[in-house]
């Protein structure tokens, strides 16, 4: 599933190399605490507000723990809407898939040792959602993006574990027109 993925992946971005409205977006902040991310967004020649959009990110082992999350890394594949706009800058709808590579760590305590141990459990699950969110351009080149979303969780790692059958996710990039 993970190498599918990345191979779509890379397909999707080596076709985007040959157009002449790739967005490459990415969040600094984000990266300042460990959230390293790198977004596409390439709108279609027929329809200009309707974009098509890949995404992956990566999570250090610092912010995994400050924030005690079980993510690792990433990748989204998606499509947007723009609904007042003829060009990609507005208000927009989109639906987007996500495939989240994720460890749980289970603890336990031994009673016979009285020693603390782990265990870790990899639980890689796959979603599917919308996103509300608003896009900002500047001098024709620059754009700041806030989104919002939800997701239901549809393929799970057999054995894995997840604890909700869904997920929210927001957030906000910065982006370069080339």
């Amino acid at each position: 599933m993970k190498k599918l993925l990345f191979s779509f992946f890379l397909v999707f971005t080596a076709s985007t190399v040959y157009g002449q409205n790739v967005e490459v977006k990415t969040n600094p902040i984000g990266f300042a605490f460990g959230a390293t991310n790198l977004s596409l967004e390439v709108p279609l020649p027929a329809k200009p507000n309707v974009t098509l959009n890949a995404s992956g990110w990566h999570y250090s082992t610092e912010l995994r723990e400050w924030t005690d999350t079980e993510r690792i890394a990433g990748a989204s594949v998606g499509i947007r809407q723009y609904i007042a706009s003829d060009v990609d800058e507005g208000l927009y709808l989109g639906m987007a898939s996500r495939y989240m590579n994720r460890t749980v760590v289970d603890y336990y305590w031994d009673q016979t040792t009285n020693s603390q141990y782990s265990v870790k459990t990899p639980s890689d699950y796959g979603s599917l959602g919308f996103t509300l969110g608003y896009k900002f351009r500047f001098e024709e080149r620059i754009s700041i993006d806030f989104f919002g979303g939800a997701g239901r969780i549809l393929i799970k790692q057999a054995g894995g574990k997840y604890y909700a059958p869904a997920e929210w996710i927001a957030g906000f990039n910065f982006g370069y027109r080339f």
